[in-house]
């Protein structure tokens, strides 16, 4: 049955592929700012821009530093401005239609916010000077192209011990690392937020309470940094004290409190926005290792309204082939209004044009997958069609693409993106 689907949606790929020079010349006007979205239109009018059907880009704080901020500091308005439109052009010719704009990688803010000091990535330091709302500049412009543009966000992990020093010591975040009262958790260097106090879990969703509040956004997204060990002197005191006895349950417990916390606040400020979670793909390890519940979040309403599995395997991989890998996460949604979107990684591709394997494939040959074989992506999309459960996908991320500054397609990706062709353009 699976062939016979497949050989299907090949032969509506052909017929597509000889009738879409009209789209694609409809496609290419955007490149010459021409918006596909009139003031009337529908999309324009909604609340908020979502898609039944998921085209999306992760666009993250690595891809943003260099637009945000030019030798350390950041750019003026009409350079950012001009790059910002530039990279949402090409955005939207690759036909996506939603991003995952990183706001807060490591406890800071892509924004002025009066709960989390400003980005490195954007001013040149933590608590730098920003001079114009880039983030708000990114929102408008996207919207003007009919592109849902999501909050992305890390909620536990933040910056290092060094950097926390230099943070104001208004910000709660630095309160706690300096009252040394379990809050704030250092593991190997790196500062992580302990969600097995109530006040913690309330500070990230009031960050997302306030992302919703202050941008006209089209929900929030949250990744796959959830506990970042699973030694027991992260929060031993909190569990002695919590009437527990299994740290994992109390663990996903907290977690589970966490991940309802903010999607009510995401419902809260506006019903129509999305709240969905990006775990890492392998189903055997979120339970036990990061305390992600996805199999109650995906099997129950009120936690998520997606999940995006980060599917970042090659078809060899010996734990988690990608067609095998899709099938299971399609088995465990079983809530109806919960959709299932799948994370494709192109940068296993632009990696293995300069020789790097995939070490952790398990076998030679799924080691060596991503060099010998360049339509590993093309394949992944085909299969992602041919899912009836699968609402979409998303690859991480923009500079594997694309040059972020002069837009330009990355060579290092280009026989990948040959072989996908038109497969981007399918209507599912």
């Amino acid at each position: 049955m699976k062939r016979n689907k497949l050989l299907a949606l090949g032969i509506v790929l052909c017929f597509l592929f000889s009738c879409c020079a009209g789209a694609r010349e409809n496609i290419e006007a955007v490149s010459e700012g021409i918006s596909m979205y009139s003031e009337e239109s529908e999309a324009a009018e909604a609340t908020t821009i979502n898609y039944d059907y998921i085209r999306g880009i992760w666009v993250s704080q690595f891809d943003m530093h260099y637009v945000y901020c030019d030798k350390g500091v950041q750019r003026d308005e009409e350079s950012y401005t001009a790059l910002i439109k530039t990279m949402l052009a090409n955005i939207k010719r690759d036909n996506f239609n939603t991003v995952y704009l990183q706001l807060r990688p490591n406890g800071d803010s892509m924004y002025d916010s009066a709960l989390f000091p400003v980005s490195r990535y954007i001013s040149g330091a933590y608590g730098g000077d920003i001079e114009y709302d880039a983030v708000k500049i990114f929102i408008e412009h996207a919207h003007a192209l009919g592109i849902s543009v999501q909050g992305w966000i890390n909620p536990l992990r933040l910056m290092t011990v060094k950097e926390m020093e230099v943070i104001d010591d208004r910000f709660q975040i630095k309160k706690w690392y300096l009252q040394n009262n379990g809050r704030v958790v250092n593991v190997d260097g790196r500062l992580y937020l302990n969600p097995a106090y109530d006040e913690v879990r309330q500070l990230i969703v009031d960050g997302a309470a306030e992302i919703m509040e202050r941008f006209e956004i089209d929900g929030i997204h949250m990744d796959d940094y959830f506990y970042p060990t699973t030694e027991a002197y992260f929060d031993i005191d909190a569990f002695w004290e919590s009437g527990y006895d299994d740290l994992g349950e109390f663990r996903r417990g907290n977690i589970n409190l966490l991940v309802k916390g903010l999607y009510e606040a995401v419902k809260e400020a506006d019903r129509t926005a999305l709240y969905g979670i990006s775990p890492a793909g392998n189903l055997n390890s979120l339970r036990n290792y990061y305390y992600a519940d996805v199999f109650l979040w995906c099997s129950e309403s009120g936690y998520i309204d997606y999940i995006l599995p980060q599917l970042y395997y090659g078809f060899l991989n010996r734990s988690c082939p990608f067609d095998k890998t899709l099938s299971d996460w399609a088995a465990i949604v079983t809530e109806p209004d919960i959709k299932l979107i799948i994370g494709l990684c192109a940068y296993k591709t632009v990696m293995a044009a300069s020789g790097e394997i995939d070490a952790f494939a398990g076998t030679e040959e799924g080691k060596n997958e991503w060099i010998n074989s360049k339509d590993i992506l093309s394949r992944s999309l085909l299969e992602v069609y041919n899912e009836e459960k699968a609402s979409g996908y998303c690859f991480f991320c923009y500079q594997y693409l694309y040059d972020v500054l002069t837009g330009e397609h990355n060579p290092a990706f280009a026989e990948e993106r040959q072989n996908i062709g038109e497969l981007l353009y399918f209507i599912n």
